[in-house]
């Protein structure tokens, strides 16, 4: 064979002899790490308070194991976030590896060994059950169709962690008693301070139950007050009174309370003296933080807005506990009783019209603020040069 001919050869049969030499390598290399949860036919939707989810992968060959990688998608920057397995279980020569990926709003892209597997999420951030719609087809749902998948149920059993700390021979008295969901649903039950009693004692089916016995499970949307009556009987009464906080006349207590448990005292999300009550009205913000030249009400900083508003409901207007002057009384006795004589002379206190505002009876709101004022007093205009009077004596 001539030198040409024979570099003619090399020339065609190298593509052929390095891919016959990199077979092995990719026969060893293809991922075989396959998503339990959570999938879906469609784009996955994730509605949830809390912004993560857990990602479930069964690797069937260990060898890959440990150059098993999963992260966040690169961002503007180039850069990706490497995700740290929470936990491992290995059972009929299989191991089972659980990730919690975090979430932000919108679109989420996670890759799995370099970009070999894409795993798409959209999170929707909930704060009420109002607007959850679980029948939609593309929301995620671990127990859709059963309480735990057969191959799940391998690792999580009836069986609780020595660690767990509960009295299991009490708790199984109660046929709402749910021991299998403790091993998944764990943050639930030892991550907060305040825990409802339901979660505390693992009867998760006392709200999430369907239909008779174990074996279905239900996410609550919509109007929950019901399920939450059921124990809760000393709130019915507040259905019929007349001034009822919003979210309780739309029958969602989640808005304020997490069902499981959380940071503050009652199961709030924040502290209930005020903080908690700013995530909606936020035009008394300045108010709560006490903005520099703001008098604020001092009652803000003692009790919160619950020293004066019913967080529930009341009889009376704004959810206060007392018609205006006597619930201002209760502190300032000092103009306890009166009906006229201040701030001067022969002013009325109460029965008459308010002047500023037609609809209302005089009272302490008709010249001061009750959350706080620029002006000295909480007064709703400045005592000098007479603003704060002429409000309602002018001269027309």
């Amino acid at each position: 064979m001539s030198s040409t001919h024979y570099r003619r050869f090399i020339r065609i049969i190298r593509p052929v002899l390095i891919c016959l030499c990199l077979i092995p390598f990719w026969a060893d290399s293809g991922l075989t790490a396959i998503i339990l949860s959570p999938v879906s036919d469609k784009q996955i939707v994730i509605q949830r308070r809390r912004p993560q989810t857990t990602l479930v992968l069964k690797v069937t060959n260990t060898k890959e194991l440990a150059s098993l990688r999963v992260a966040t998608a690169q961002n503007r920057d180039g850069e990706d976030h490497v995700i740290d397995a929470t936990v491992s279980y290995e059972k009929n020569g299989v191991t089972y590896i659980h990730y919690t990926l975090p979430l932000k709003k919108g679109d989420n892209t996670f890759v799995l060994n370099q970009e070999e597997q894409e795993l798409k999420i959209r999170y929707i951030p909930v704060r009420t059950l109002l607007n959850i719609d679980f029948e939609d087809p593309n929301a995620f749902l671990f127990h859709r169709t059963t309480v735990i998948p057969k191959e799940c149920a391998l690792c999580h059993s009836e069986e609780l962690p020595k660690d767990a700390g509960l009295d299991t021979a009490r708790l199984k008295k109660n046929a709402d008693y749910s021991p299998v969901c403790f091993s998944c649903h764990r943050k639930l039950h030892n991550e907060n301070k305040w825990l409802h009693g339901p979660a505390a004692n693992i009867y998760c089916m006392s709200c999430h139950r369907k239909g008779t016995g174990n074996t279905h499970i239900t996410m609550l949307t919509g109007r929950v007050d019901e399920v939450c009556f059921q124990c809760h009987l000393n709130k019915m009464k507040i259905k019929n009174m007349d001034h009822v906080h919003g979210p309780v006349g739309t029958g969602d207590c989640t808005i304020c309370h997490d069902p499981h448990g959380d940071s503050y005292k009652f199961q709030l999300w924040a502290d209930g003296k005020a903080d908690l009550c700013i995530g909606c009205h936020r035009d008394k913000k300045n108010t709560i933080k006490g903005a520099l030249g703001f008098n604020n009400h001092g009652i803000i900083n003692g009790g919160g807005c619950v020293a004066c508003h019913s967080p529930h409901a009341t009889n009376n207007r704004f959810q206060l506990y007392k018609p205006i002057n006597e619930l201002c009384v209760s502190c300032h006795l000092g103009l306890a009783n009166k009906e006229k004589g201040h701030p001067v002379g022969n002013h009325p206190l109460k029965d008459k019209s308010d002047p500023r505002r037609n609809e209302r009876k005089l009272s302490c709101t008709s010249c001061h603020n009750p959350h706080g004022s620029n002006f000295r007093y909480l007064l709703i205009g400045d005592v000098l040069g007479g603003h704060v009077c002429s409000m309602c004596h002018n001269d027309d």
